[in-house]
């Protein structure tokens, strides 16, 4: 038999596994476990009596914890037969962030994300799907209603479509979602971080009080990756569980990134650190990290937190606090990546909006404030510039420019353009790229050598002395930086 009763006394004497946090993380009275070893015929016959349900996608078992046993016995006696990479409870789970300033005035967040510049670029993409795993939404919302698309109940394992209820329960979903996705430059209310996208709620909770199972918010979140959301978030406790890194993992291979909150109670993350789920702390309006923000190692990243204005229950706005709010702002920004750029790879729009944080802490990734705190207009920047690195020198009229392209593909067919218009965003579907330039005219075309190297000059004209242009190279699958040159 599997299971090795005889070690069980040991580590018992080490003291509990796992403690409760009553209103934010309790006991269900069930596990989430993954084996080791996938497909382990022998070891799902043994766990046959006390599976609730399993995971195909992440090969994980959901199971009941017998009578006589609690979440700590029955864990550590699975842990002791070394067949399980991680057992740990499904934790009921809790909505974070509580009710702040019902009449705070305006939406600080956007200024300190510079999210004004970033939508003269691009406010979303119609096509585009944004989804958060939350207690539903106010389906009648003035500065929602519009944008919303049929989502899922993942208690009731049930698509809107089929009769799944993603109506509001609780509250705390709405508020999320006008975070992320209220309707902006419609003369109601609010402006989310996307203004133009299709909102899919992913209801996890059918309590009044919003708590809900961990495997119901992650099976939420595949669901909500299986149907197309590029981008979805958790914005509840129980982001310290493995669990919440395999799903990661999962979205990510379906073609999306997950989000998670890091909790309001000053949690220090640091033993653990997803490669895939995007953990959020919260800033306050001095971008300074809350007191009560979770932090450590584990956090990749933070939004604004505090008194954050938005969407409630019944046509209404609140300004709420909580990790809960700012993980929904970088949920967004995250988004805004993908519109800018349909043809990025999950890894390369993660990549890029921790390269577009503002850095508050100490220079790069540290511990305290992770890459740093989203900023909106910097991320869509990222999405429309590249590896290619281009500079221009010498634009004096009368005189030979050189345009130097480095860091391109050896041998690429290069295509330079220009613009006197401006930054646009812009997407070639011949070179698959996304780039920046409003109204381009083609430049000039040029090779690579087997370096990545290009190189070519040009006679500035007289006439154009004074004149302001912008300029970008574009290959297959590359595009280089851009800039503004002025004709001296």
């Amino acid at each position: 038999m599997l299971i090795l009763i005889a070690t069980l006394s040991f580590f018992q004497a080490q003291g509990p596994l796992f403690t409760e946090q009553p209103g934010e993380l309790e006991f269900s009275g069930r596990l989430i476990a993954r084996p080791l070893q996938r497909n382990d015929q022998e070891l799902s016959r043994s766990l046959e009596s006390q599976t609730i349900h399993y995971f195909s996608a992440t090969d994980e078992y959901i199971l009941q914890v017998p009578e006589g046993q609690d979440e700590n016995s029955y864990a550590t006696t699975l842990l002791a037969t070394n067949h399980f990479e991680y057992v740990h409870p499904d934790w009921t789970c809790y909505p974070l962030g509580d009710p702040n300033d019902p009449e705070f005035p305006n939406q600080w967040h956007h200024v300190n994300m510079e999210s004004a510049s970033a939508w003269d670029l691009i406010t979303g993409d119609s096509n585009q799907i944004i989804a958060w795993a939350d207690t539903g939404v106010d389906h009648n919302h003035p500065d929602l209603s519009a944008h919303l698309i049929p989502g899922y109940n993942a208690v009731d394992d049930l698509a809107e479509a089929n009769g799944g209820d993603t109506s509001d329960i609780h509250g705390h979903g709405t508020h999320v979602a006008g975070c992320l996705g209220a309707i902006g430059n419609n003369g109601v209310g609010v402006a989310g971080v996307v203004w133009n996208m299709q909102l899919m709620p992913i209801r996890v909770s059918n309590s009044s009080g919003g708590g809900a199972y961990l495997s119901d918010i992650l099976d939420g979140a595949r669901w909500a990756a299986d149907q197309g959301a590029k981008t979805v978030s958790a914005s509840y406790s129980g982001v310290n569980n493995a669990s919440v890194g395999t799903t990661g993992t999962d979205v990510k291979n379906r073609g999306g990134l997950f989000f998670y909150a890091a909790g309001n109670s000053a949690d220090n993350w640091s033993g653990f650190d997803y490669a895939d789920t995007i953990v959020v702390g919260a800033t306050d309006s001095n971008d300074n990290i809350t007191s009560w923000s979770g932090r450590g190692r584990g956090l990749d990243l933070h939004a604004p937190g505090s008194g954050i204005l938005s969407t409630v229950i019944g046509g209404g706005y609140q300004a709420w606090s909580g990790t809960s709010m700012a993980t929904p702002l970088a949920n967004g920004v995250a988004a805004m990546i993908f519109a800018a750029n349909p043809y990025l790879t999950p890894d390369q729009v993660q990549g890029r909006l921790y390269a577009s944080c503002d850095d508050l802490g100490a220079p790069g990734d540290d511990d305290t404030y992770g890459m740093g705190r989203v900023n909106l207009r910097k991320a869509v920047e990222a999405a429309l510039s590249g590896d290619i690195d281009l500079s221009i020198t010498n634009l004096v009229t009368g005189q030979t420019a050189t345009a130097t392209m480095t860091g391109a593909e050896p041998y690429a067919k290069l295509y330079v353009a220009y613009s006197s218009q401006g930054l646009a965003v812009n997407t070639n579907a011949h070179l698959e790229v996304g780039f920046a330039l409003d109204s381009p005219l083609l430049l000039r075309v040029v090779r690579a050598n087997g370096m990545g190297t290009a190189a070519f000059g040009m006679t500035i004209p007289v006439a154009l002395l004074g004149q302001t242009f912008w300029v970008q190279a574009l290959g297959m699958n590359e595009v280089s930086n851009f800039g503004s040159h002025t004709i001296r």
